[in-house]
């Protein structure tokens, strides 16, 4: 049972190592080269900033009652054959109930800057990871106020699949959700 064990172990390594070294051989992102990519997400930081306070403050503070998700533009720049700056526009809006049951209508606007590198860019296939850092502001109406905080984008995992026009699906934390979908198309 052993050695059947190893032999399985061993079969996955050296695929694994191919599939390494066969990435390297074909470059889909190549320097110079651009895309623009729409996209979708749900479960962002503000998502979690909204959940912790309606629990810190044992329900007299508001608590969300609606939310559009994150609507997310991207542009994005390939200074290196696998090495990818962006920039991300984002857009959520986020509606909020007081105890009092007054409500509040957010809009909240996320600009960042990017970088992506590519682990996998094949013509019609790429795996990636990046990191985002920006700025959001949410502005509302009742009561009328206006707050900034930095924000940020970890992507773990992100996928793309397609030749020119491709889909993209990528999982992480931060003002794009932790999952997003969406449409790219290269430049």
């Amino acid at each position: 049972m052993e050695k059947k064990n190893l032999f399985t172990t061993l079969c996955k390594t050296i695929c694994l190592l191919l599939l390494i070294v066969g990435s390297n051989v074909i470059k889909a992102q190549s320097k110079g080269s651009s895309e623009i990519k729409i996209a979708y997400g749900l479960g962002t930081t503000t998502d979690f900033l909204n959940a912790f306070t309606s629990v810190f403050t044992f329900g007299y503070g508001p608590y969300e009652t609606g939310n559009s998700g994150a609507f997310v533009v991207e542009y994005n720049y390939a200074i290196k054959d696998k090495w990818i700056i962006g920039t991300d526009l984002v857009y959520q809006q986020v509606t909020r109930e007081y105890s009092d049951k007054s409500t509040e209508k957010s809009h909240n606007y996320t600009f960042a800057v990017k970088s992506n590198y590519n682990y996998i860019s094949k013509p019609k296939f790429r795996m990636y990871s990046g990191l985002g850092l920006g700025l959001t502001l949410e502005k509302s109406r009742n009561p009328l106020q206006s707050i900034s905080h930095f924000n940020y984008q970890l992507t773990g995992l992100g996928i793309r699949l397609g030749g020119r026009l491709g889909v993209s699906a990528e999982a992480g934390f931060g003002y794009k959700g932790i999952g997003n979908v969406g449409l790219a198309y290269s430049l």
